[in-house]
């Protein structure tokens, strides 16, 4: 038996990601667990109108995207649970600069990545940024022997929405492309 819980969105978890901005000359940073994959080269990020960090990556059209280790989740957690209207958050993480202004990468994460905003959808409540990899930066030791980014070692934390967790990752359990080959009607 299946139990109807009415229109609730059961796509958790998702990774865990803090978003780096600039506004007004300073760094802002916030946690945000709303992320999707939009084909090969663009990702979205879903963040409530109310947010401060709205208006830095409005105005610059830049922003950084930075998965959550373990050993990042106090901090993580404090950047979502502070505004950037009320308190100095710019000295929370280690920071580091690739091509784009005003996006801040966080030294500490495995896998950060500089987007260009390409699009805004207003969906009432949320600002919808559609955003263009422009780099990723991944730290050599979380690649692969063939350089690609190995998700077992990047070892991101995930956001569990319904009981309001974190998750950890686990081990492989497939292979794609190729796991469907032994499937026999």
């Amino acid at each position: 038996m299946k139990k109807k819980l009415g229109a609730v969105v059961g796509l958790y978890p998702t990774p865990v990601t803090v978003v780096g901005t600039v506004i007004n000359e300073r760094i802002n940073w916030i946690n945000v667990a709303h992320v999707g994959v939009i084909g090969m080269d663009s990702i979205m990020l879903s963040i409530n109108k109310i947010h401060y960090s709205n208006q830095g990556i409005i105005d610059n059209g830049t922003v950084s995207v930075n998965l959550v280790t373990e050993e990042m989740i106090v901090a993580a957690d404090y950047v979502g649970m502070k505004t950037g209207k009320n308190t100095d958050k710019s000295e929370v993480f280690e920071v580091f600069y690739g091509e784009l202004d005003n996006a801040p990468m966080i030294k500490q994460s495995p896998l950060c990545m500089e987007c260009r905003v390409t699009d805004i959808y207003d969906s009432g409540t949320h600002n919808n940024f559609i955003l263009k990899v422009v780099n990723t930066y991944v730290s050599e030791d979380k690649l692969s022997d063939t350089g690609k980014i190995d998700f077992e070692k990047v070892q991101p934390v995930l956001f569990e929405m319904p009981n309001m967790q974190y998750l950890s990752t686990g081990k492989k359990v497939g292979k794609c492309w190729s796991d469907g080959k032994k499937y026999e009607k």
